[in-house]
């Protein structure tokens, strides 16, 4: 079981590489937008704020939207802010394996959560004028 298992492993990351499918970062922060739905608003917090809220991560989630390069996330914070049917269409929709999606995932939600907030913050200034 073991050697199969190391096998599928070792293809996957070899079809992972061979497809490019790792650097592929605008792809993935596309999906991810789509899963995240409508981007954050005053009065109106995102799906990730909520779910972050509930699971005491609001901070992390705040200080992502501040930092221009914030860190990488953890596995288990991926877990507790996405549903596995969430990780699963994401890891179908970019076409990563289950381990390239999670890695992938780790990078680009932090990431993304800071460019949601731009773009909040931008759409909330061309309102104002």
């Amino acid at each position: 079981m073991k050697i199969t298992r190391n096998v599928s492993d070792l293809t996957t990351r070899i079809g992972d590489f061979l497809t490019g499918a790792l650097g592929d970062r605008s792809g993935a922060m596309s999906v991810l937008n789509d899963i995240l739905g409508p981007l954050p608003a005053p009065g109106h917090p995102s799906m990730l704020e909520q779910r972050a809220e509930a699971v005491g991560m609001l901070p992390l989630i705040r200080a992502w939207q501040e930092q221009d390069n914030p860190e990488p996330a953890e596995e288990s914070t991926v877990h507790a802010l996405f549903r596995p049917v969430e990780i699963d269409r994401f890891s179908t929709q970019t076409g990563l394996s289950g381990m390239a999606a999670m890695k992938i995932l780790r990078e680009v939600l932090p990431l993304t959560v800071r460019h949601r907030a731009l773009s909040a913050r931008a759409d909330s200034q061309t309102n104002i004028h």
